[in-house]
């Protein structure tokens, strides 16, 4: 499917975030992109793929699905020999160039936001992905994305993608956010930013293989869905 022909809820608001503030739509402890706004999510990237148990190799293809401003895009370019960086937001993308535009393994890549991923089969290594899915309105658009990411994944390769908790704390946690934000002047009741929740059975149920799949909690409003 084009990337023009895809639903445009999510990339008007993505792109209407990223003009008012992207940063903080990034990660809502910043209202710039500074360098510590960077170091941080550099940080955050290794912490994860160590949480996850997925090593990348300086001969690996890497997809990152849901890139922003490059906040996490530039460590991930400097462990991966090649990059694509995927967003659903023409600006957030921009962004994302400007910022890591002197990494020149990195490839942009504007994806429709209804889960489809246009990229060949087995044609990368690993598919990385935080706060990404959490904000995909519906359930069966993230499955599409899990999906999808399990499809362009070469044999043998690994997968860390981070979704919503399902518990009940989790919900509430979520929905206090999302009002105290709103409360400050940000967009959190919009479904483009509170997204949906996936069963661990739905998680299961998007890959056509489940050897080797974990559904890990991390903290009390996280899970990260693993393969490899």
């Amino acid at each position: 499917m084009p990337a023009d022909s895809a639903p445009t809820s999510s990339r008007q608001f993505w792109d209407a975030a990223a003009r008012e503030n992207a940063a903080w739509y990034v990660a809502t402890g910043y209202t710039s992109e500074t360098p510590e706004f960077f170091a941080q999510g550099a940080r955050e990237t290794d912490h994860f793929l160590q949480f996850c148990g997925i090593g990348i190799r300086p001969t690996d293809r890497v997809l990152e699905i849901g890139c922003g401003v490059g906040r996490m895009t530039r460590r991930l370019s400097e462990l991966a020999g090649s990059l694509v960086a995927a967003d659903v937001s023409r600006e957030m993308l921009e962004r994302a160039r400007q910022n890591v535009g002197d990494r020149g393994t990195v490839e942009y890549l504007l994806v429709p936001g209804n889960g489809a991923l246009p990229l060949s089969d087995d044609s990368v290594d690993v598919v990385f992905s935080y706060i990404t899915l959490q904000h995909v309105p519906n359930q069966v658009d993230q499955l599409r994305y899990l999906h999808e990411s399990a499809r362009v994944l070469r044999p043998g390769g690994r997968l860390a993608v981070q979704v919503r908790g399902d518990t009940p704390r989790a919900i509430a946690l979520d929905w206090l956010g999302h009002l105290r934000h709103l409360l400050r002047g940000r967009q959190t009741l919009r479904p483009e930013w509170r997204g949906s929740r996936l069963s661990d059975a739905a998680i299961a149920g998007a890959f056509d293989y489940s050897a080797g799949l974990k559904v890990c909690r991390l903290g009390a409003r996280h899970r990260w869905v693993i393969l490899g």
